[in-house]
């Protein structure tokens, strides 16, 4: 079953130069598909439109053209709200998706508060539930009353994970979710993020400028350059033989990445 849909989607932006304003394209006509329980590696260098996509994917960013379904259902203005704690985000910068004067436990169980997850939860609850959530992301229950400046990047990292888990997603967009910590911790956050999956039956859009990270998590793989897809395939036949001069030139210009 296919879980994420993404059709001939398109987006420009507009800027001012000089004495005009000029129509700047970010995606053009870009097409690919998840299908449940696997990830899509999208992959590409900084500029090629990667974040616009994730936005039009989470309803965050209208495009301009096409369409995002999730099972078969159109994302847009009408239906976003039903939709949105099927499908979370975790974003580039651990630090700034965090609210430096919230605890932990608050941070965790928000979006819980915010979508009333169930009958109306009690402080005692809610307080299980986050240290659950915390389990889940190998913190322990300690953490709970603390502050984001207390931790590492890769622990606020595993915060906002185990904060995209509370509504329970069936879909997580992670948009560069390691780019911002050291070769060794963003072992580990990945390594969680596939265990996760293998546990929890999720589907994940992984998008980076790293193609050993996007080999390693990733099913299939979509090549990005200057807001096109050039290539996609299954991750060991785009890898092996790549068909884009793009993509080789990816895949030259990175090391392997050595997982924990």
């Amino acid at each position: 079953m296919i879980r994420i849909a993404v059709d001939e989607v398109s987006k420009h932006y507009e800027r001012q130069a000089a004495l005009r304003r000029v129509t700047v394209p970010v995606l053009d006509r870009v097409s690919f598909e998840i299908p449940r329980g696997q990830t899509l590696g999208l992959v590409g260098e900084s500029g090629s439109g990667k974040s616009t996509l994730a936005r039009i994917v989470l309803g965050l960013v209208e495009a301009d053209a096409g369409q995002v379904r999730m099972d078969g259902v159109a994302v847009d203005a009408t239906t976003i709200a039903g939709l949105r704690r099927r499908m979370q985000p975790v974003f580039q910068d651990p630090a700034a998706a965090l609210d430096p004067r919230m605890r932990v436990v608050d941070l965790v169980t928000e979006p819980l508060v915010i979508h009333r997850s169930g009958a109306r939860q009690s402080r005692a609850s809610l307080r299980q539930a986050a240290a659950e959530l915390l389990r889940s992301v190998g913190m322990d229950a300690s953490a709970l009353e603390r502050y984001p400046h207390e931790f590492s990047g890769g622990q606020k990292q595993r915060i906002n994970i185990a904060r995209a888990l509370a509504l329970r997603p069936e879909i997580l967009v992670l948009d560069e979710p390691v780019s911002a910590l050291d070769v060794s911790v963003a072992a580990q956050v990945i390594n969680l993020l596939r265990a996760l999956q293998q546990e929890l039956g999720m589907t994940y859009l992984f998008i980076s400028h790293s193609m050993p990270l996007v080999r390693y998590l990733s099913t299939r793989i979509a090549v990005l350059e200057q807001g096109r897809i050039v290539e996609i395939g299954e991750t060991e036949e785009v890898c092996q033989r790549p068909r884009a001069a793009y993509t080789r030139r990816l895949l030259e210009a990175t090391p392997t990445l050595e997982t924990a």
